[in-house]
Protein backbone atom coordinates (compact mmCIF):
# COMPACT_ATOMS: atom_id res chain seq x y z
CA UNK A 1 0.00 0.00 0.00
CA UNK A 2 1.37 3.31 -0.78
CA UNK A 3 2.88 5.80 1.75
CA UNK A 4 0.31 8.66 2.10
CA UNK A 5 1.91 12.21 2.17
CA UNK A 6 0.95 15.56 3.14
CA UNK A 7 2.57 18.69 2.18
CA UNK A 8 1.30 22.00 3.06
CA UNK A 9 2.52 25.22 1.97
CA UNK A 10 1.34 28.96 1.60
CA UNK A 11 0.29 29.17 -2.38
CA UNK A 12 1.51 28.25 -5.86
CA UNK A 13 2.70 31.71 -7.05
CA UNK A 14 5.62 31.77 -8.88
CA UNK A 15 8.57 31.51 -6.47
CA UNK A 16 11.63 29.54 -6.15
CA UNK A 17 10.17 27.50 -3.09
CA UNK A 18 6.77 26.80 -4.93
CA UNK A 19 8.64 25.83 -8.46
CA UNK A 20 10.94 23.44 -6.11
CA UNK A 21 7.42 21.83 -4.84
CA UNK A 22 6.28 21.41 -8.26
CA UNK A 23 9.48 19.40 -9.45
CA UNK A 24 8.92 17.54 -6.44
CA UNK A 25 5.16 16.71 -6.70
CA UNK A 26 5.90 15.77 -10.50
CA UNK A 27 8.31 12.67 -9.14
CA UNK A 28 6.62 11.68 -6.06
CA UNK A 29 3.33 11.80 -7.25
CA UNK A 30 2.74 8.08 -8.48
CA UNK A 31 5.20 6.24 -5.87
CA UNK A 32 3.29 7.64 -3.22
CA UNK A 33 -0.18 8.85 -2.09
CA UNK A 34 0.11 12.73 -2.22
CA UNK A 35 -2.00 15.32 -0.88
CA UNK A 36 -1.43 18.93 -1.15
CA UNK A 37 -2.78 21.35 1.27
CA UNK A 38 -2.31 25.10 0.35
CA UNK A 39 -3.53 28.14 2.87
CA UNK A 40 -4.04 29.85 -0.51
CA UNK A 41 -4.78 27.30 -3.51
CA UNK A 42 -4.03 29.70 -6.17
CA UNK A 43 -0.91 30.58 -8.14
CA UNK A 44 0.70 30.33 -11.55
CA UNK A 45 2.44 27.22 -10.34
CA UNK A 46 -1.12 25.48 -10.08
CA UNK A 47 -1.55 24.35 -13.45
CA UNK A 48 1.61 21.89 -12.65
CA UNK A 49 -0.25 19.89 -10.05
CA UNK A 50 -0.18 16.45 -11.18
CA UNK A 51 -3.49 15.00 -11.79
CA UNK A 52 -3.50 12.20 -8.98
CA UNK A 53 -2.57 14.77 -6.29
CA UNK A 54 -5.12 15.83 -4.22
CA UNK A 55 -5.53 19.69 -3.47
CA UNK A 56 -7.14 20.85 -0.14
CA UNK A 57 -7.17 24.29 1.79
CA UNK A 58 -7.77 25.62 4.88
CA UNK A 59 -10.76 26.46 6.47
CA UNK A 60 -9.32 28.35 9.03
CA UNK A 61 -7.78 32.21 8.51
CA UNK A 62 -4.60 30.67 8.13
CA UNK A 63 -5.39 30.97 4.16
CA UNK A 64 -4.56 35.02 5.15
CA UNK A 65 -0.84 33.86 5.24
CA UNK A 66 -0.95 32.55 1.92
CA UNK A 67 -2.23 35.76 0.22
CA UNK A 68 -0.10 37.88 -0.84
CA UNK A 69 -0.76 41.56 -1.49
CA UNK A 70 -1.61 41.40 -4.82
CA UNK A 71 -4.18 38.46 -4.07
CA UNK A 72 -6.19 41.17 -1.87
CA UNK A 73 -6.44 43.92 -3.82
CA UNK A 74 -9.97 45.36 -4.82
CA UNK A 75 -11.28 43.30 -2.26
CA UNK A 76 -11.55 45.11 0.73
CA UNK A 77 -12.81 42.24 3.45
CA UNK A 78 -9.64 39.95 2.42
CA UNK A 79 -7.37 43.32 2.50
CA UNK A 80 -8.94 44.71 6.03
CA UNK A 81 -8.28 41.10 7.30
CA UNK A 82 -5.02 40.71 6.02
CA UNK A 83 -3.56 43.84 7.45
CA UNK A 84 -4.77 43.07 10.66
CA UNK A 85 -3.15 40.02 11.06
CA UNK A 86 0.03 41.29 9.67
CA UNK A 87 0.00 44.36 11.44
CA UNK A 88 -0.82 42.03 14.55
CA UNK A 89 2.42 40.07 13.75
CA UNK A 90 4.32 43.39 13.77
CA UNK A 91 2.93 44.06 16.92
CA UNK A 92 2.83 40.64 18.79
CA UNK A 93 4.80 38.05 17.08
CA UNK A 94 3.85 35.29 14.53
CA UNK A 95 2.77 33.33 17.54
CA UNK A 96 0.06 35.26 18.85
CA UNK A 97 -1.49 35.41 14.94
CA UNK A 98 -1.26 31.72 14.66
CA UNK A 99 -3.14 30.87 17.51
CA UNK A 100 -6.21 32.79 16.52
CA UNK A 101 -6.16 31.21 13.15
CA UNK A 102 -5.77 27.72 14.89
CA UNK A 103 -9.19 28.73 16.31
CA UNK A 104 -11.62 26.93 13.83
CA UNK A 105 -9.01 24.92 12.37
CA UNK A 106 -9.89 21.27 11.83
CA UNK A 107 -7.09 18.23 12.62
CA UNK A 108 -6.21 16.99 9.32
CA UNK A 109 -5.71 13.23 9.69
CA UNK A 110 -5.10 9.83 8.28
CA UNK A 111 -1.44 10.81 6.62
CA UNK A 112 1.79 8.37 6.75
CA UNK A 113 4.09 11.91 6.96
CA UNK A 114 3.34 15.49 6.73
CA UNK A 115 5.48 17.81 5.46
CA UNK A 116 5.73 21.17 5.96
CA UNK A 117 7.12 23.06 2.81
CA UNK A 118 7.96 26.15 3.88
CA UNK A 119 10.06 27.76 6.75
CA UNK A 120 9.25 30.35 8.85
CA UNK A 121 11.02 33.61 8.99
CA UNK A 122 11.47 36.19 11.85
CA UNK A 123 8.69 35.90 14.59
CA UNK A 124 7.53 39.50 13.59
CA UNK A 125 7.12 38.58 9.79
CA UNK A 126 3.58 37.83 8.81
CA UNK A 127 5.05 34.88 6.83
CA UNK A 128 5.26 30.77 6.61
CA UNK A 129 2.71 29.04 9.38
CA UNK A 130 3.46 25.75 7.54
CA UNK A 131 5.79 24.50 10.52
CA UNK A 132 2.89 25.19 12.99
CA UNK A 133 0.14 24.03 10.94
CA UNK A 134 1.97 20.69 10.71
CA UNK A 135 2.98 20.52 14.34
CA UNK A 136 -0.67 21.61 15.83
CA UNK A 137 -2.94 20.69 13.29
CA UNK A 138 -2.17 17.14 11.69
CA UNK A 139 -1.32 13.59 13.13
CA UNK A 140 0.93 12.03 10.85
CA UNK A 141 2.98 10.01 13.15
CA UNK A 142 5.95 11.85 10.90
CA UNK A 143 6.43 15.41 10.69
CA UNK A 144 9.15 16.97 8.59
CA UNK A 145 10.52 20.20 8.04
CA UNK A 146 11.58 21.73 4.86
CA UNK A 147 14.03 24.35 5.34
CA UNK A 148 14.70 26.79 1.88
CA UNK A 149 16.91 29.14 3.55
CA UNK A 150 20.38 30.12 5.31
CA UNK A 151 18.80 29.97 8.52
CA UNK A 152 20.77 31.96 10.35
CA UNK A 153 21.02 35.12 7.44
CA UNK A 154 17.04 35.13 6.97
CA UNK A 155 16.30 35.99 10.35
CA UNK A 156 14.54 32.90 11.21
CA UNK A 157 17.39 31.76 14.18
CA UNK A 158 14.55 32.68 17.19
CA UNK A 159 14.25 30.65 20.27
CA UNK A 160 10.51 30.63 18.93
CA UNK A 161 11.33 28.91 15.46
CA UNK A 162 14.63 25.95 17.24
CA UNK A 163 11.02 25.34 20.20
CA UNK A 164 8.72 24.78 16.80
CA UNK A 165 11.44 23.05 14.51
CA UNK A 166 12.32 20.67 18.34
CA UNK A 167 8.53 19.27 17.56
CA UNK A 168 9.32 17.67 14.08
CA UNK A 169 11.11 14.29 13.61
CA UNK A 170 12.42 14.90 10.50
CA UNK A 171 14.18 18.78 9.64
CA UNK A 172 15.29 18.56 5.74
CA UNK A 173 17.62 21.57 4.38
CA UNK A 174 17.48 21.63 0.48
CA UNK A 175 21.56 21.70 0.43
CA UNK A 176 24.55 20.77 2.92
CA UNK A 177 24.90 24.59 3.29
CA UNK A 178 21.77 25.02 4.50
CA UNK A 179 21.93 22.46 6.81
CA UNK A 180 25.40 23.86 8.78
CA UNK A 181 23.67 27.09 8.76
CA UNK A 182 20.53 25.49 10.96
CA UNK A 183 22.95 23.34 12.78
CA UNK A 184 24.86 26.43 13.70
CA UNK A 185 22.30 28.24 14.88
CA UNK A 186 20.57 24.93 16.92
CA UNK A 187 22.86 22.48 17.59
CA UNK A 188 20.86 20.06 19.35
CA UNK A 189 18.65 19.54 16.60
CA UNK A 190 21.93 18.39 14.24
CA UNK A 191 20.87 14.69 14.61
CA UNK A 192 17.42 15.07 13.38
CA UNK A 193 18.32 17.73 10.16
CA UNK A 194 19.18 15.85 6.66
CA UNK A 195 19.58 17.27 3.18
CA UNK A 196 16.85 16.47 0.72
CA UNK A 197 17.89 18.12 -3.03
CA UNK A 198 15.56 20.11 -5.04
CA UNK A 199 14.12 17.99 -8.11
CA UNK A 200 14.87 19.47 -11.07
CA UNK A 201 12.89 19.02 -14.73
CA UNK A 202 15.18 18.24 -17.02
CA UNK A 203 13.11 17.28 -19.85
CA UNK A 204 11.21 20.05 -19.17
CA UNK A 205 13.80 22.70 -18.95
CA UNK A 206 15.30 21.31 -21.98
CA UNK A 207 11.75 21.92 -23.98
CA UNK A 208 11.38 25.32 -23.31
CA UNK A 209 15.19 26.45 -23.90
CA UNK A 210 14.34 24.85 -27.23
CA UNK A 211 12.17 28.15 -28.34
CA UNK A 212 14.42 30.44 -30.56
CA UNK A 213 15.57 33.99 -29.59
CA UNK A 214 17.71 36.40 -31.09
CA UNK A 215 19.32 38.47 -28.07
CA UNK A 216 22.71 37.60 -27.73
CA UNK A 217 25.82 39.39 -29.92
CA UNK A 218 28.05 36.94 -32.06
CA UNK A 219 31.18 39.20 -31.24
CA UNK A 220 30.88 39.56 -27.41
CA UNK A 221 31.08 36.88 -24.09
CA UNK A 222 27.38 37.24 -23.53
CA UNK A 223 27.00 37.58 -19.60
CA UNK A 224 23.31 36.17 -18.66
CA UNK A 225 21.92 37.17 -15.00
CA UNK A 226 18.09 35.89 -14.07
CA UNK A 227 17.23 37.58 -10.84
CA UNK A 228 14.99 39.37 -9.17
CA UNK A 229 16.21 43.34 -9.07
CA UNK A 230 16.12 43.48 -5.35
CA UNK A 231 18.98 44.66 -3.12
CA UNK A 232 19.69 41.03 -1.77
CA UNK A 233 20.50 40.08 -5.47
CA UNK A 234 23.34 41.93 -5.60
CA UNK A 235 22.45 43.13 -9.09
CA UNK A 236 23.34 46.32 -9.23
CA UNK A 237 27.39 45.76 -7.77
CA UNK A 238 27.55 42.94 -10.71
CA UNK A 239 26.90 46.27 -12.88
CA UNK A 240 29.25 48.20 -10.89
CA UNK A 241 31.29 45.11 -11.19
CA UNK A 242 31.06 44.92 -14.92
CA UNK A 243 31.83 48.83 -14.95
CA UNK A 244 35.66 48.41 -13.34
CA UNK A 245 36.74 45.74 -15.90
CA UNK A 246 38.72 48.46 -18.28
CA UNK A 247 39.82 47.26 -21.52
CA UNK A 248 37.78 43.96 -20.84
CA UNK A 249 34.37 46.10 -20.74
CA UNK A 250 34.62 46.13 -24.10
CA UNK A 251 34.37 42.37 -25.02
CA UNK A 252 31.48 41.57 -22.97
CA UNK A 253 27.61 42.39 -23.34
CA UNK A 254 25.46 41.96 -19.55
CA UNK A 255 21.58 41.10 -19.99
CA UNK A 256 19.63 40.65 -16.83
CA UNK A 257 16.25 39.01 -16.67
CA UNK A 258 14.18 40.69 -13.49
CA UNK A 259 12.34 43.23 -12.35
CA UNK A 260 11.68 44.45 -8.91
CA UNK A 261 12.37 47.84 -6.81
CA UNK A 262 15.87 48.68 -7.85
CA UNK A 263 15.33 48.42 -11.12
CA UNK A 264 14.92 52.41 -11.76
CA UNK A 265 18.06 52.40 -9.69
CA UNK A 266 20.30 50.38 -12.10
CA UNK A 267 18.80 52.12 -15.04
CA UNK A 268 20.24 55.42 -13.40
CA UNK A 269 23.55 54.22 -12.93
CA UNK A 270 23.43 52.49 -16.49
CA UNK A 271 22.77 55.79 -17.72
CA UNK A 272 24.92 57.77 -15.70
CA UNK A 273 27.94 55.78 -16.94
CA UNK A 274 27.17 55.47 -19.94
CA UNK A 275 26.63 51.60 -20.51
CA UNK A 276 23.22 51.32 -22.40
CA UNK A 277 25.28 49.56 -25.19
CA UNK A 278 26.43 46.64 -23.06
CA UNK A 279 24.19 46.29 -20.13
CA UNK A 280 20.47 45.36 -21.18
CA UNK A 281 18.00 45.22 -18.66
CA UNK A 282 15.22 41.98 -20.27
CA UNK A 283 12.55 42.52 -17.75
CA UNK A 284 10.72 39.38 -16.63
CA UNK A 285 10.65 36.63 -18.53
CA UNK A 286 8.09 33.23 -18.45
CA UNK A 287 10.66 31.15 -19.97
CA UNK A 288 14.36 32.41 -19.24
CA UNK A 289 15.61 29.09 -20.93
CA UNK A 290 16.81 29.58 -24.21
CA UNK A 291 18.53 32.47 -22.76
CA UNK A 292 20.26 30.47 -20.22
CA UNK A 293 21.00 27.65 -23.13
CA UNK A 294 22.68 30.65 -25.10
CA UNK A 295 24.62 32.25 -22.96
CA UNK A 296 28.53 32.04 -22.26
CA UNK A 297 28.26 32.92 -18.76
CA UNK A 298 25.55 32.72 -16.29
CA UNK A 299 25.99 35.38 -13.02
CA UNK A 300 25.00 34.94 -9.73
CA UNK A 301 26.06 38.46 -7.65
CA UNK A 302 23.72 37.56 -4.45
CA UNK A 303 24.39 38.98 -0.74
CA UNK A 304 23.07 35.87 0.31
CA UNK A 305 21.45 32.88 -1.52
CA UNK A 306 20.21 29.46 -0.16
CA UNK A 307 20.18 26.72 -2.68
CA UNK A 308 19.26 28.78 -6.01
CA UNK A 309 17.38 26.22 -8.41
CA UNK A 310 18.65 28.16 -11.04
CA UNK A 311 22.37 26.78 -10.72
CA UNK A 312 21.70 23.43 -11.84
CA UNK A 313 19.36 24.61 -14.49
CA UNK A 314 21.97 26.80 -16.12
CA UNK A 315 24.46 24.06 -15.47
CA UNK A 316 22.45 21.36 -17.16
CA UNK A 317 21.77 24.01 -20.13
CA UNK A 318 25.42 24.14 -20.67
CA UNK A 319 26.65 27.56 -18.78
CA UNK A 320 29.10 28.01 -16.79
CA UNK A 321 28.35 29.51 -13.62
CA UNK A 322 30.55 32.75 -12.00
CA UNK A 323 28.58 33.11 -8.29
CA UNK A 324 29.43 35.24 -5.09
CA UNK A 325 30.26 32.88 -1.84
CA UNK A 326 26.82 31.80 -0.31
CA UNK A 327 25.56 29.51 1.99
CA UNK A 328 25.70 26.64 -0.86
CA UNK A 329 27.74 28.41 -3.48
CA UNK A 330 30.56 25.67 -3.20
CA UNK A 331 28.90 22.87 -2.63
CA UNK A 332 26.61 23.38 -6.03
CA UNK A 333 28.91 25.00 -8.16
CA UNK A 334 32.70 23.94 -7.20
CA UNK A 335 32.58 20.70 -5.98
CA UNK A 336 29.62 20.02 -8.53
CA UNK A 337 32.98 21.47 -11.31
CA UNK A 338 29.42 23.86 -12.77
CA UNK A 339 32.12 27.10 -12.16
CA UNK A 340 33.36 29.15 -10.07
CA UNK A 341 33.13 31.29 -7.19
CA UNK A 342 34.52 34.06 -5.87
CA UNK A 343 34.42 36.07 -2.42
CA UNK A 344 30.88 37.98 -1.79
CA UNK A 345 32.15 41.33 -2.80
CA UNK A 346 31.95 43.91 -5.72
CA UNK A 347 36.00 43.60 -6.29
CA UNK A 348 36.38 39.90 -5.78
CA UNK A 349 33.30 39.77 -8.79
CA UNK A 350 35.52 42.13 -11.52
CA UNK A 351 38.69 40.22 -10.31
CA UNK A 352 36.67 37.00 -11.31
CA UNK A 353 35.50 38.20 -14.31
CA UNK A 354 38.77 39.46 -15.39
CA UNK A 355 40.15 35.96 -14.78
CA UNK A 356 38.06 34.26 -16.94
CA UNK A 357 37.98 36.92 -20.09
CA UNK A 358 41.74 36.89 -19.87
CA UNK A 359 41.48 33.05 -20.85
CA UNK A 360 39.78 30.39 -22.22
CA UNK A 361 38.01 28.78 -19.42
CA UNK A 362 34.80 29.71 -20.15
CA UNK A 363 34.50 27.62 -23.20
CA UNK A 364 36.67 25.09 -21.60
CA UNK A 365 34.12 24.75 -19.08
CA UNK A 366 30.72 25.13 -21.37
CA UNK A 367 32.50 21.86 -23.71
CA UNK A 368 32.58 19.75 -19.76
CA UNK A 369 29.61 20.14 -18.86
CA UNK A 370 27.90 19.33 -22.17
CA UNK A 371 29.09 16.02 -21.00
CA UNK A 372 27.64 15.56 -17.18
CA UNK A 373 25.23 13.08 -16.53
CA UNK A 374 22.42 15.55 -14.76
CA UNK A 375 19.89 13.55 -12.90
CA UNK A 376 17.37 13.27 -9.85
CA UNK A 377 19.06 9.92 -8.21
CA UNK A 378 20.41 11.87 -4.98
CA UNK A 379 16.76 13.87 -4.28
CA UNK A 380 14.82 10.71 -4.87
CA UNK A 381 16.77 8.57 -2.97
CA UNK A 382 16.97 10.83 0.16
CA UNK A 383 13.25 11.98 -0.46
CA UNK A 384 12.67 7.77 -0.03
CA UNK A 385 14.55 7.47 3.05
CA UNK A 386 12.47 10.73 4.35
CA UNK A 387 9.60 8.49 3.83
CA UNK A 388 10.75 5.45 5.32
CA UNK A 389 10.99 7.02 9.00
CA UNK A 390 7.06 6.22 8.82
CA UNK A 391 7.95 2.59 8.82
Amino acid sequence: MKKRILIVNNNMHIGGVQKALANLLSFIHDKYDVTLLLFYPHGEYMKDIPANVKVLSVNSDYKYLGMTKYDVKGRPFRYLKRCFYAALTKTFGRNTVVTLMSLFQKKIKGYDVAISYLQNSADKMFYGGCNDFVIKHTDAPVKAGVLHCDYRKCGADTELNAKLYSKFDIIAACSEGCRDSFVSCVPELSAKTKVQLNFHDFSEIEKLASCEIDAFSDDKINILMVARLGKEKGVLRAVKAVNALGAFKDRINLYIIGDGIEREKIELYIEKEAMSDIVFLLGEKANPYPYMKQCDLFLISSLSEAAPMVIGEAAFLGAPILSTRTSSAIEMIERTGYGWVCENDEGSLTSELIKLLSSNRIEAKRKELSAYDFNNIAAESQFDSLVQNAD
